[in-house]
């Protein structure tokens, strides 16, 4: 009867064991054994996997993304702190679980990707001043992810992203960008006003010129009329007097004597012969 007993309950042990010693991996994971301390080669893929639970252990890996997200207080290059909203997006290659387990082990997501994650946050913040973090945001990001996948890359570790999701600046930064956003206002208000007043003086100044020039224009032809006026008067007078000879003359006389003479009232005709003077008697 103790005999039937005994091997009754090594039969549930050894069941009890068998049930043990298998591991289930998932979607999304990969594992690896480890017999007597050292890693077996191989991933173990999804699926159930049997181990044996007295020499070996099976370890699992997430590989799927992680997400890190934080709110920090790093310093600026003036010495405020800012608080800065901030998420970055890992995972690990399938591969490189049993490197990362040999060299860093279970706790590689803080150790190796939120440390250097939060040291180089700090170390772009201070090259920074409080207001041109804001205008920096893009490039500081671009930075940040740059420099964060070159330090976690060798371990195995991919950065899918990183995201700046806000930057809370204190009080008296805002009272800053508030004052210096209404000084730019002002600044192009007074730039326009500016320009528009000297867009109408020169707008003034190109009238009067053209004004100037029409009316110096009008002079010039008017005088050219003048002189063109005076200078035919004095051809034509020139003319007159080329053609008024003494032969001429004296023919005109003679013309002006027969018909003075035909005339039925009394003449009295003085002359001395080379020009005539004229006085009329009428009849009494």
């Amino acid at each position: 009867m103790r005999n039937t007993f005994t091997t009754c309950t090594g039969v549930v042990i050894l069941f009890a064991i068998a049930t043990v010693s298998c591991k289930t991996i998932n979607p999304g994971e990969v594992g690896f054994k480890v017999q007597r301390g050292v890693i077996k080669p191989g991933i173990l893929t999804q699926g159930r996997h049997h181990y044996n639970p007295f020499v070996s252990k099976i370890r699992k890996f997430n590989t799927r993304i992680t997400e890190f997200s934080t709110v920090m207080s790093p310093p600026t290059k003036e010495g405020l702190e800012v608080k800065v909203d901030l998420t970055v997006l890992y995972h690990i290659k399938p591969e490189a679980a049993p490197e990362i387990y040999t060299n860093v082990g279970m706790d590689y997501g803080h150790k190796i990707v939120v440390n250097n994650f939060m040291a180089i946050v700090r170390e772009y913040t201070m090259k920074y001043t409080a207001i041109d973090l804001l205008g920096e945001r893009e490039t500081i990001e671009k930075n940040i992810e740059d420099k964060l996948r070159d330090a976690i890359s060798p371990y195995g570790i991919v950065l899918d992203d990183v995201l700046v999701k806000d930057i809370d600046m204190p009080t008296e930064v805002m009272h800053a960008i508030e004052n210096n956003a209404k000084a730019e206002q002002i600044a192009k208000q007074m730039t326009v006003e500016l320009q528009t007043k000297r867009k109408q003086q020169d707008f003034d100044i190109e009238t009067r010129e053209k004004e100037l020039k029409f009316a110096i224009e009008k002079q010039k032809s008017d005088s050219l009329m003048m002189q063109i006026d005076a200078n035919a008067i004095k051809n034509y007078q020139i003319i007159i007097n080329s053609s008024l000879t003494d032969r001429l003359l004296k023919y005109k006389s003679i013309e002006v004597t027969k018909e003075l003479v035909k005339s039925p009232n009394a003449k009295v005709i003085i002359t001395d012969g080379k020009s005539m003077m004229l006085n009329s008697i009428g009849d009494k």
